[in-house]
């Protein structure tokens, strides 16, 4: 097997799932991802976005909502008592009861006309099925059944 991870804010009590992304929760599968759970951390924990090229253009109050905060990459091996108060459990056990915002995260990320484009291309090219049905309902909810809601994002 292997260890799987999850990323989680102590601060605010909110982690995100690499599985919500489309990765593998192996510390090495979703580091390595291009489109993943990391692009992710980068605008939870951004500071300034919007002031330059390159920057996500959205407005969504969840960019830079983490920077500042007490982020770990939390292994469900992990040592008990790390990070928590419960010194018969580890971060990756408690966190099942923090709020999971990954989707929340991958809506904002959509926000970037090419980043939903590739997001929507990776899942037509898999006849707009998901192996995880709750990525696959939010897919559904975002672009429609089979895609009938995406247009053609435009570019700045």
């Amino acid at each position: 097997m292997g260890q799987y991870y999850k990323v989680v804010n102590t601060t605010k009590k909110q982690v995100m799932i690499p599985h919500s992304f489309g990765s593998g929760a192996k510390l090495m599968e979703f580091s390595s991802d291009q489109m993943s759970i990391m692009q992710g951390l980068a605008i939870l924990l951004a500071d300034g976005n919007g002031r330059g090229g390159g920057d996500l253009r959205s407005e969504n109050p969840i960019v830079g909502s983490w920077a500042g905060d007490n982020i770990v990459v939390a292994g469900d091996y992990a040592d008990e008592g790390n990070f928590v108060d419960d010194t018969t459990k580890n971060l990756y056990q408690v966190s099942e009861t923090y709020e999971d915002i990954s989707f929340k995260v991958i809506e904002c990320l959509c926000d970037d006309g090419w980043w939903k484009q590739q997001y929507y291309d990776e899942w037509k090219a898999r006849n707009f099925e998901d192996w995880n049905e709750e990525r696959q309902q939010f897919k559904e909810n975002l672009f429609g059944k089979n895609g009938s809601k995406m247009k053609t994002p435009t570019y700045a």
